[in-house]
């Protein structure tokens, strides 16, 4: 039924974004978001995922003010229950602490004052932005702010956002790239994020030609076939 959670095939012609062994985007954490609501839903979610192949799960909770108002030490506490539910269910699968960090007007700062979690030998600190037309303002900023504090920015599901598509595609990347930002983008389900299939599926053939899928995630809020809340 999860056959579509294999690795990442190789090359631009690759028919599907597929998951390799670390899932770099995951929300398996219970109770802290809109991802899994209880114990028993984390753990079928860890479970799903090492059954296809992964070996690590970033467990990457909302960090976004006002609507999933998440902390350094309150996540740190949910993640250690969760590690140990995990450990007591036999699981071989690795957990980590990760975040999705939201570029509203604050992250900058937040930013700044070392308010981020990061992950992986890379010292990635996962962030999203709006998916409007217009690209946030202060995007730039906050890419070189965690350049030069000793962190390797990765944009969220960068085939979400209309800004990054848009006519000023091939600048944006290339300043995005030049800049230290890698891109991660979610894995094949169904239709969605075919290699060359719709808006996304373009943007996301011209990232394989060009080399710049750095990451792939799951993005799983639930344990089921397309891993969205309902």
């Amino acid at each position: 039924m999860f056959g579509f959670l294999k690795r990442l095939t190789a090359g631009a012609t690759s028919t599907a974004v597929r998951l390799r062994d670390r899932d770099v985007h995951c929300h398996a954490i219970w109770g802290v978001d809109d991802g899994s609501r209880d114990r028993a839903e984390s753990l079928s979610i860890l479970k799903l995922l090492q059954g296809e192949g992964v070996r690590t799960v970033v467990c990457t909770s909302h960090m976004f003010p006002d609507r999933y108002d998440n902390r350094r030490d309150g996540l740190q506490r949910a993640f250690a229950e969760l590690e140990a539910a995990r450990a007591l269910a036999g699981l071989s699968v690795r957990i980590e602490l990760g975040a999705e960090h939201y570029l509203d007007g604050g992250l900058l700062l937040r930013v700044q004052a070392g308010e981020v979690i990061a992950f992986g030998p890379e010292r990635y600190v996962l962030f999203e932005t709006p998916t409007g037309e217009h690209a946030p303002r202060d995007l730039m900023g906050v890419v070189h702010a965690l350049a030069d504090g000793g962190y390797t920015p990765l944009l969220a599901h960068v085939e979400r956002y209309h800004w990054l598509r848009g006519e000023d595609s091939d600048e944006l990347c290339e300043d995005l790239r030049a800049a230290g930002a890698k891109f991660q983008v979610n894995r094949t389900i169904g239709k969605v994020n075919v290699p060359g299939v719709g808006g996304r599926g373009r943007f996301i053939a011209k990232l394989l030609a060009q080399g710049w899928i750095d990451e792939v995630g799951s993005d799983l809020h639930r344990a089921t076939a397309d891993g969205r809340p309902a």
